[in-house]
């Protein structure tokens, strides 16, 4: 019998495996042999336009607009309409959106809060008195929608289409039907108890025989259409006397002072919500000053200290005075001084931001360049800090001497061990099955360099109430609000929380360049900071493609009080991504940080871009593949 050496078993074998590998590569063409280490995505690059938004139909409804020859602002109305239809368990109409503008011909940026405000009966007493809380769910934590002001607002006074024309998709989207995606399902399906309580949104939820939608069946939402085509007609009716801005004006008039308005709150005070009809009708979106800093020749602007946006700004500040390319992206080195210099941030922003209608916040002090360097002076490169101690940025301000609120003082910064499990998830922005009451994103540069930028929230399926039968879910951001008269963020009679949502556009010198932004909660500023140092201080690595920008892994700290309520901490907690390797990994748990692993493209987070190129003025448009976010140019 013939006996078969097993080396020789395992060279034949390993010899005909290499054989088919070459007879496979050799049938790939050279055009699609993709280099190691290249992008996920290809680049997506026009000379014209771009759209990069959290969902593809959301972009699609921009690029339309677009295409009809609205300008950017047109298009992100569009965006915000039909991404209120289409994203629910991110955003909805009932939520906010917060925007920021840059219209060429004014050469300046502008700053829209469309974030929602608490009725006028409310305060810490009211709701202590009542033994009510501010948790995510139901009417308790309620505002007033914002995002409907701010869509209509960014129309009338940048755009030049009418309401009908870029509520068109969105329209027709709730009135045919869109295909269910997978996350919006998997929303729906995880809300059982809370559509128990509140029986119209199973209604509005859930098939007629009762059963739910999957993933790829289309879904209708005719109470939404309907409320829709009745702002359209306000218009029309409008429009033909006055005039495009008239109608605008009109159809925005149906939703917070007529009919529609009545209607919702009509709905909040049979159910027992503090509402009136003046909260509705009063309510307007804030037009103001952006906030801004400049880092390594480049201009960076953010909503004011009533969003958490100058963490970003502050974070900034503090990294200016360090070489970061030196280190490179991703090192030991890197991550620990970002994250440092983010908990340093953070500490200020649970200190001092509020909504400045009600709270001097020291802004100019806050976005110092000596006050950064001072903080500077706290960061050991080679132990994480358990501190979360504000700094003192009063004698940096011209205008704000003296501070009568908390200020953060801890030395020693230990987890809430008392905290529940669910206590800690809200406090992320999760509810109790771990879904995420996240946010979307959506920025538009046009053919004339207009750019439009914005981060929408709230309203979501979970937590959120259905108000009768107009199809809008009331908007719980009063979760963001403190029931503590110490702290500066407070809830006060038609106050604005201090908000997570956080829009950015940064100009290289004087020049636009970019919109950016992602949602993530709390992680919204993370995300954009690590992609912007991608782009900025690493542009030869991903340039011209932004998606590989994006791609990079990243850390998140949870080194803060939660925005959402209950607010519990995460003191010197780091999460991780799984790319980042273990030498790495290792080096940062030496150093002190509370490590986990997170797996790949696991963190929180979808950062969506549009870009002119300063050296070709193309249009570059980016989207990380965290999600289902889509970029498109043409």
């Amino acid at each position: 019998m013939l006996r078969v050496r097993p080396y020789l078993v395992c060279f034949a074998v390993v010899c005909c495996v290499l054989w088919l590998a070459g007879v496979f590569a050799g049938q790939v063409p050279v055009q699609d042999k993709q280099p190691a280490g290249s992008a996920l995505r290809p680049a997506v690059i026009g000379p014209s336009a771009g759209v990069s938004a959290g969902h593809p139909l959301t972009t699609a409804s921009a690029f339309q607009i677009l295409l009809k020859g609205g300008n950017a602002f047109d298009a992100g109305a569009a965006a915000l309409l039909a991404g209120g239809v289409l994203e629910q368990d991110l955003y909805s109409l009932g939520g906010e959106a917060l925007v920021l503008v840059y219209p060429k011909k004014e050469g300046k940026v502008t700053s829209v809060v469309g974030q929602g405000w608490a009725p006028a009966a409310v305060s810490v007493d009211w709701y202590k008195s009542r033994n009510k809380t501010l948790t995510g769910s139901g009417l308790d934590p309620a505002v007033v929608p914002g995002a409907v002001h701010a869509a209509l607002t960014v129309l009338e006074k940048w755009g030049t289409m009418s309401f009908e024309e870029v509520a068109g998709p969105a329209i027709e989207y709730a009135e045919k039907g869109f295909p269910m995606r997978q996350s919006t399902a998997e929303t729906i399906h995880n809300q059982a108890k809370l559509f128990e309580k509140w029986p119209d949104n199973r209604k509005y939820w859930y098939k007629a025989d009762g059963s739910q939608y999957k993933p790829g069946e289309t879904i209708k939402l005719p109470n939404l259409a309907r409320t829709l085509k009745r702002m359209v007609e306000a218009e029309r009716a409008a429009k033909k006397s006055k005039g495009r801005a008239a109608g605008i004006v009109a159809a925005r008039d149906l939703f917070y002072k007529g009919d529609v308005g009545r209607e919702m709150v009509s709905f909040l005070k049979k159910n027992g919500a503090p509402f009136e009809n003046a909260d509705f009708a009063d309510f307007f979106a804030r037009i103001e000053e952006p906030a801004k800093t400049t880092y390594r020749g480049y201009t960076v602007y953010k909503h004011g200290f009533g969003s958490q946006g100058p963490v970003l700004l502050q974070t900034l500040n503090i990294l200016e005075n360090y070489d970061l390319h030196a280190m490179g992206y991703g090192s030991a080195d890197y991550l620990h001084t970002v994250t440092e210099a983010m908990k340093l941030a953070y500490a200020d922003r649970d200190t001092y931001y509020a909504d400045p209608a009600f709270v001097k916040v020291p802004a100019e002090g806050l976005l110092s360049k000596e006050y950064a360097k001072e903080r500077v002076k706290l960061i050991d490169p080679k132990h994480a800090s358990k501190r979360f101690i504000a700094g003192n940025p009063l004698p940096y301000d011209s205008a704000v001497k003296t501070w009568d609120y908390w200020k953060a003082d801890i030395k020693e910064g230990v987890n809430d061990q008392d905290a529940s499990e669910s206590d800690r998830l809200a406090s992320l922005g999760l509810d109790s099955a771990g879904v995420s009451k996240d946010t979307t994103h959506m920025s538009v540069i046009d053919k004339d360099g207009n750019i439009f930028d914005a981060t929408p929230s709230g309203g979501w399926i979970p937590g959120a109430v259905i108000l009768g039968d107009t199809g809008i879910g009331m908007s719980v951001r009063g979760e963001q609000f403190w029931l503590d008269p110490a702290r500066a963020a407070q809830i006060r009679p038609r106050a604005r929380p201090r908000y997570t949502l956080t829009p950015s556009l940064v100009f290289k010198g004087d020049v636009p360049m970019m919109g950016i932004g992602t949602p993530g909660g709390d992680n919204q500023d993370q995300t954009i900071l690590q992609a912007l140092l991608s782009v900025v201080d690493f542009w030869n690595d991903w340039y011209p493609n932004l998606h590989a920008a994006f791609e990079r892994p990243r850390v998140q700290t949870l080194h803060f009080y939660g925005s959402f309520w209950p607010h519990t901490a995460g003191f010197n907690k780091l999460n991780v991504e799984a790319a980042i390797p273990d030498s790495v990994y290792n080096e940062l748990k030496a150093r002190g940080h509370d490590v986990s692993r997170l797996r790949a493209f696991g963190m929180s987070g979808c950062a969506t871009a549009v870009m002119i190129d300063p050296a070709t003025q193309n249009r570059i448009a980016g989207a990380d593949p965290r999600r289902d976010c889509y970029a498109i140019a043409y």
